[in-house]
């Protein structure tokens, strides 16, 4: 009896099974086991610990790959420049001298300057050119070098500029002198508007317009010898004012 117990003990050895006390490993969800002369050195963590949960970079990656992608796109339609416009709105006369052979006349034209960025602009230059009856008569080209104009975001500034036209009798004086001196209509001009802006990190924008304007001949007075006369113009008016 004592050889078969020590051969069962024998063979117990050889396949390595332990004849000393052993616990179920938790962590194996019970199908492993280990010995009690290691389990105090062993932690046993609970299988609902967060340790025990994947990593979750894939997550992390994908989440910041969508925020930077976001924060792009949001800073390019933020920043991408879009137009800004110089049109011209209304036409007056400021100062004629009309006659039937020699007419002078000052005229003042407001531009309206609209900005549709999210950020201001600055006006660089403007010019003004006035035709009638097909002819060009007068120019004005203002470079603002330094204190430029700026054009608030999502705004409007308002510009005016003076330009004087001269005309001879082959060249509407006499036309201006019937419509003015005699039956008080107004002038008909057509106006043309180039203008350069500069916008976020130096980006220049250019803008032309044209259009016709009346000019209202109210308030010219006729003097005895037949000249016409107004002046409406300030000490303190000048070409290329802000609003």
């Amino acid at each position: 009896m004592q050889r078969i117990r020590d051969r069962i003990e024998a063979h117990r050895n050889q396949i390595g099974g332990a004849t000393e006390p052993s616990e179920q490993c938790r962590t194996c969800k019970g199908s492993g086991k280990i010995s009690r002369k290691y389990s105090e050195g062993v932690a046993v963590i609970s299988l609902g610990d967060e340790r025990l949960a994947p990593q979750r970079t894939v997550i992390y990656i994908i989440l910041a790959v969508v925020a930077f992608l976001a924060t792009t796109i949001s800073c390019v339609c933020f920043l991408y420049p879009r137009p800004v416009t110089g049109v011209s709105k209304t036409l007056q006369i400021l100062e004629a001298k009309i006659a039937r052979n020699e007419t002078k006349l000052k005229l003042g034209i407001t531009v309206q300057a609209h900005n549709q960025n999210f950020l201001a602009s600055h006006v660089d230059a403007v010019v003004t050119s006035v035709q009638f009856q097909s002819r060009e008569v007068g120019t004005n080209d203002t470079t603002y070098e330094t204190s430029r104009p700026s054009v608030k975001a999502r705004g409007d500034t308002w510009l005016n500029y003076t330009v004087t036209t001269n005309y001879g009798r082959e060249s509407g004086s006499q036309d201006i002198y019937t419509y003015c001196c005699v039956v008080r209509w107004s002038l008909n001009f057509k106006v043309l508007v180039a203008s350069k802006f500069s916008y976020f990190l130096s980006t220049s924008i250019e803008y032309n317009d044209d259009k016709y304007l009346f000019a209202n001949c109210a308030g010219v007075r006729r003097e005895s010898d037949g000249t016409c006369y107004l002046n409406l113009i300030t000490p303190q008016q000048s070409s290329g004012d802000v609003v």
